[in-house]
């Protein structure tokens, strides 16, 4: 899907520069330089591209490792839940265990009695 959508971006982006083929000059301090007009649109637009995503870069390193640092904590959390779990269980066995004993002490108890 990628390759798609960057090939029809390339294409856009020569028609333009075929399209707008007027020589233009540009003076940047003490640079000069003459360029159809598509070139230098499209330079502007590409070295845009590069400001923007070295802004963008930082962050998004950022919250990716961030997001790594959470799903790691996410997994020891529910590796935890999993033991107390278990230990939930066992103790509940447990319990009910005790339980059908005392019942059953408590049963031939009362009979003795009688």
């Amino acid at each position: 899907m990628w390759v798609i959508i960057s090939l029809v971006i390339a294409a856009v982006a020569v028609l333009f520069a075929v399209q707008n083929n007027t020589m233009t000059s540009v003076h940047f301090f003490s640079w000069t330089f003459a360029q159809s007009q598509g070139v230098i649109l499209l330079g502007g637009f590409v070295a845009g591209f590069i400001a923007s995503m070295l802004i963008y870069l930082p962050t998004h390193i950022r919250n990716k490792l961030k997001i790594r640092r959470h799903e790691r904590r996410l997994s020891d959390l529910e590796g935890q839940l999993n033991e107390e779990r278990g230990k939930r269980e066992y103790i509940e066995k447990e319990h009910a265990a005790a339980l059908r004993i005392q019942k059953n002490n408590g049963v031939t108890g009362s009979k003795a009695e009688s």
